[in-house]
């Protein structure tokens, strides 16, 4: 996705420090000039030096939902910008290992709604709808993903995974 940005709106009313835009690469890199990291309730307003700086911002305490909502966007200065896209920091595994699993899980649940439980009814909504037959319910479950961030024991190499991504849409999509 490109879409052409200034970089003076990225950096307005903020002094070169605040911004990092005095922080220069002579890499293939070097056209980009910030990053912004974008949470659920957008509390990441000041733009980040590089990448890493991004992705720490959505691993932190401060972000909210960044699973379900987290964004890392890189600037350049020509004004274009691309959206690092989520598979690189999002991983989704399937929330059953198989269909015993699941089967298992609708099943206890069903129970737990047939003995009047508060909140079963509520419990694994997204996962499942409990109002459907239980085949659905089964393939549903298994069908499920759970969205989780990277760790940070993984930034390094997804770092390197991004600078490579990025190398390659500065220099093809101009």
């Amino acid at each position: 996705m490109i879409k052409k940005i200034s970089e003076n709106s990225i950096l307005e009313s903020l002094d070169a420090y605040a911004a990092h835009a005095d922080v220069l690469s002579d890499g293939p890199l070097s056209n980009i000039f910030a990053y912004r990291a974008f949470d659920l309730r957008d509390r990441f307003l000041a733009p980040f030096p590089d990448f890493r700086s991004a992705l720490e911002a959505l691993q932190s305490d401060t972000s909210y939902l960044p699973e379900m909502s987290g964004e890392i966007v890189a600037y350049c200065r020509d004004g274009r910008w691309f959206e690092i896209p989520t598979r690189f920091y999002i991983r989704r595994p399937p929330r059953f290992a198989d269909r015993e699993a699941a089967e298992r899980w609708v099943r206890e649940r069903q129970q737990a709604i047939e003995q009047g439980k508060p909140g079963a009814k509520l419990m694994g909504y997204v996962v499942a709808r409990p109002g459907d037959p239980i085949e659905k319910q089964i393939d549903d479950a298994l069908a499920f993903r759970d969205c989780r961030l990277v760790g940070p024991e993984e930034n390094d190499e997804l770092c390197e995974r991004v600078a490579r991504w990025l190398a390659d849409q500065v220099n093809t999509d101009y």
